[in-house]
């Protein structure tokens, strides 16, 4: 029986399917897939083999999404840093203290009296004013001077006074001296006729002794014996008178030179006189010179606080000595020498041992931007450049503070003398050494650190570092960088060891020139 007889509900039998050729194109067509028999017998396979491909798909979606979450945690996106190179310069430390700008010659001219100023220098039709020159030795201001001069003209008087004195004690002395000389004279000549009458004294004595024995012999008569006795008895007269000459001579010498001791007392006298005399006028005449201000050198009028007319006080100067930018608003003249100017400050006692003269020095406006704020480094600022002169070893008992002098080299047009500013002092100086920005170096723990970046693999080595003298916007490091590495100045808060990081280049510029010839 053929297919097309079988009842319907009867399946076909596949061997005549197969080899039928005697059956429709149509029917050959829907029987085709059937041709193979082992997917018709799993075909519950199918549904089962889908359902595994979505489970599968599921689980491989989540963990795709959850490996991907594990790999950005592990490995972040390069952190964008700020870096710049490690140069080899010079560098140095720093110390600073307000001081107070003077000229190296300066002169501050006051009147040594109260009085009424009655003259100021004249400058081609008008009165002297500050920023002016002035020649050594210029008459610069006077102030009314009648009292002392009067006081000049009565110690003038008392010189000459005592003067004409001297001259009659003199006098004296020389008529008291020729008395003596002639007092003298007498003396002699006294002590002479003693002597004359001495010898006629013993000749008579003699002659007497002889007429004695004539007489005993009877050779001659008694009146000649006792004429003999009478000339004897006469030169012992006149040898007592010549005595009493002499004494007499010696009185009158004596007498003579009392008188010359008094008249050179009273020529000492006179001289005490004349330098007392002298003394008043001296005196008189120097506060003569204290109502008038010379120019002692050649120089410029720094202040000028006194008018014509105005009244001239001491007090008002005096009462300002403890503070000097207000005393220099209260003396009358200041006169400085432009030439040259020097910078002093008070430093503290424990900086004796680290400033020395010679050590390099700027100097800085006092109300001036702070070194390395900003960017700005205290070369740009400091355009005043010199050396330290002198330390003053000796410590003030007020503040317990040292004194050091700058002595400006160059830059001092823009000095004024009284003016405040702030000196800087080079304490360390290391020449041809490893520097970098203060903004490379991190700390941790009190350990400093460097994050230097290498350039083949875009990481950063957290390494430990030695450091050096600190300047104002970089530092010394002594070991631990090279030069030419890449520091990370920017960006360090987020950086470990050997993290990847991406780099915006930034060259170190120190903003360093050369202190000695104040080259930018």
């Amino acid at each position: 029986m053929s297919s097309l007889d079988r009842p319907s509900n009867e399946p076909p039998l596949l061997n005549e399917q197969a080899y039928n050729p005697e059956a429709p194109s149509s029917i050959e067509n829907l029987e085709k897939p059937q041709k193979k028999p082992g997917l018709n017998r799993f075909w519950w396979l199918i549904p089962l083999v889908g359902v595994v491909f979505a489970i599968g798909g599921i689980s491989f979606i989540r963990l795709r999404d959850k490996y991907s979450q594990e790999i950005t945690v592990a490995e972040p996106a390069p952190l964008t840093v700020r870096t710049v190179t490690a140069e080899r310069d010079s560098i140095q430390a720093w110390i600073s203290s307000e001081g107070t700008v003077q000229a190296v010659r300066f002169k501050h001219l006051a009147f040594d009296v109260d009085g009424d100023v009655t003259y100021l220098a004249d400058r081609d039709g008008r009165t002297l004013r500050a920023g002016d020159a002035v020649r050594q030795g210029e008459l610069l201001a006077q102030i009314d001077d009648r009292t002392l001069q009067a006081d000049i003209n009565q110690a003038e008087a008392a010189v000459n006074e005592a003067q004409r004195q001297r001259g009659v004690a003199a006098a004296n002395i020389a008529q008291m001296e020729s008395q003596v000389v002639a007092a003298r004279a007498q003396v002699a000549q006294a002590e002479a006729q003693v002597a004359q009458a001495q010898a006629a004294q013993n000749l008579a004595q003699t002659e007497l002794q002889r007429y004695q024995q004539l007489f005993e012999q009877g050779v001659i008569s008694a009146s000649d014996l006792d004429n003999r006795r009478s000339t004897v008895q006469d030169a012992a007269t006149q040898v007592a008178v010549a005595q009493a000459q002499v004494a007499a001579a010696q009185a009158q010498v004596s007498t003579a030179q009392a008188q010359v001791s008094s008249a050179r007392e009273q020529l000492q006298a006179t001289e005490s006189q004349i330098a007392t005399a002298r003394a008043r006028l001296n005196q008189a005449e120097v506060a003569l010179e204290g109502t008038r201000l010379y120019a002692p050198f050649d120089g410029i009028v720094a202040y000028l606080n006194i008018r014509e007319n105005e009244y001239y006080s001491l007090q008002a100067v005096s009462s300002q000595l403890g503070n000097y930018q207000e005393l220099l608003n209260r003396v009358p003249i200041v006169i400085v020498d432009p030439n040259q100017f020097e910078v002093v400050a008070d430093l503290s006692a424990g900086m004796s041992d680290r400033v020395r003269p010679g050590s390099t020095a700027l100097v800085t406006e006092a109300r001036s931007p702070q070194a390395g704020q900003s960017g700005v480094s205290l070369t740009e600022l400091a355009e005043i450049q010199g050396s330290i002169y002198a330390v003053n070893p000796a410590v003030s008992p007020g503040n317990r503070a040292i004194q050091a002098t700058a002595r400006i080299a160059s830059g001092s047009a823009n000095l004024q003398h009284g003016a405040s500013v702030t000196l800087w002092i080079a304490v360390a100086e290391q020449a041809d050494t490893v520097v970098v920005p203060l903004n490379a170096i991190a700390f941790r723990a009190r350990v400093p650190y460097v994050f230097a970046v290498n350039p083949e693999t875009n990481t950063v080595e957290q390494r430990q570092v030695e450091l050096g003298i600190e300047g104002f916007d970089r530092r010394e490091i002594l070991s631990g960088v090279q030069v030419g590495e890449q520091l990370v100045t920017e960006g360090q808060s987020g950086l470990v060891n050997g993290a990847r990081v991406q780099v915006i280049p930034e060259r170190f510029t120190s903003h360093r020139r050369t202190i000695l010839d104040g080259s930018k």
